[in-house]
């Protein structure tokens, strides 16, 4: 019998290992997290300051829908990951994880850095 008690006590530690392993591994990530990629400001060394401005706001725009899309994601990992928690591991297959969105995010910061700083280069006041 204490064979078997420890037998069950492995395995439901083995589950719940395998269960926190999934969520940490495979869950969207928060939006305010993800960095920026690098994008090059030479780019932009031909815009005036209307067109920066412009393209900032673009971006800003741009951003912010990203943002909203990928905090939707977020929450609905963590909704599944929470499912995966209880024991419920067909839910895996629902889990998003960081894709496209998540790219264009970093992407879309890192153009708001690039243009933030030809904005300061050209001390277009912004």
């Amino acid at each position: 019998y204490i064979v078997g008690g420890r037998m069950k006590s492995f395995k439901i530690f083995l589950i719940g290992l395998v269960c926190i392993s999934l969520l940490i591994t495979s869950c969207a990530t928060k939006p305010a997290e993800l960095t920026a990629s690098f994008v090059s400001p030479g780019i932009y060394n031909n815009y005036d300051c209307q067109q920066i401005a412009l393209e900032k706001q673009r971006y800003t725009r741009q951003v912010a829908e990203l943002t909203a899309q990928q905090d939707i994601i977020y929450n609905n990992d963590e909704i599944v990951g929470w499912v995966l928690a209880i024991g419920m591991l067909p839910a895996y297959f629902f889990i998003e994880g960081d894709g496209e969105i998540a790219s264009e995010l970093k992407l879309a910061k890192g153009t708001m850095e690039a243009l933030q700083q030809v904005s300061v280069e050209k001390k277009c006041g912004m």
